[in-house]
């Protein structure tokens, strides 16, 4: 016999990713530039397709996605980016990353105080005390090192870390990024994503 009371919203979901590559400032890219972005989107491409290959034919699997789908024609540019590539993925000490029990492109949900973390993870490792994180980077600018890696990346690691230490409680959460342009992995320390943590700021709403 009354109105019903004002539903109350839920909060808008942070997407740490969203305002990353906005907040870093470039100037207008040179053709040189823009084709190295290509190069780099492509090798993301390729650490998300070439794990699930079998190792033999990774190679030429390789070849023929980045000829055909990928617009590169030049062989010799082909044969090193794919070299690169296979030299991350076949890496042993990345082999539990890029190996059949990691998950590529996992979406991700959880509330951190107050706040809805949901994107994207390019690739999750779960183990039964670990869980380790890894984010693709397709930009130009490639650090040197963890010391100068942006200062947005970090938050956005740092988002995905809180997120999944309340989907994971009592397990190691390690974080990485992944430079494609490099390529180079950068692994991140626990312990500075954890001071970035409180300070987490809205990004742009997923609609």
């Amino acid at each position: 016999h009354q109105p019903a009371p004002a539903e109350a919203r839920p909060p808008r979901p942070l997407a740490p990713s969203a305002q990353v590559e906005d907040s870093l400032p470039y100037a207008p890219p040179t053709p040189a530039q823009l084709r190295a972005s290509q190069r780099g989107t492509a090798l993301h491409a390729l650490f998300e397709r070439l794990p699930d290959v079998v190792p033999l034919q990774r190679r030429a699997v390789a070849d023929r996605w980045l000829e055909r789908q990928g617009g590169f024609t030049d062989p010799p540019e082909r044969a090193v980016m794919i070299g690169e590539a296979l030299a991350v993925i076949d890496d042993p000490a990345f082999a539990a990353l890029f190996g059949s029990q990691a998950l590529a492109e996992a979406p991700i949900a959880a509330t951190v105080g107050g706040i809805v973390v949901a994107g994207t993870i390019d690739r999750l490792l779960i183990e039964k005390d670990r869980v380790l994180l890894v984010d693709f980077k397709t930009g130009l600018r490639v650090p040197a090192d963890a010391g100068a890696v942006p200062s947005g990346h970090l938050r956005q690691m740092a988002a995905y870390a809180a997120a999944l230490e309340v989907i994971f409680p009592g397990r190691v959460i390690e974080a990485a990024l992944l430079y494609t342009a490099g390529p180079r992995f950068i692994p991140l320390d626990p312990g500075l994503l954890l001071t970035l943590k409180p300070g987490l700021e809205p990004a742009k709403d997923i609609l």
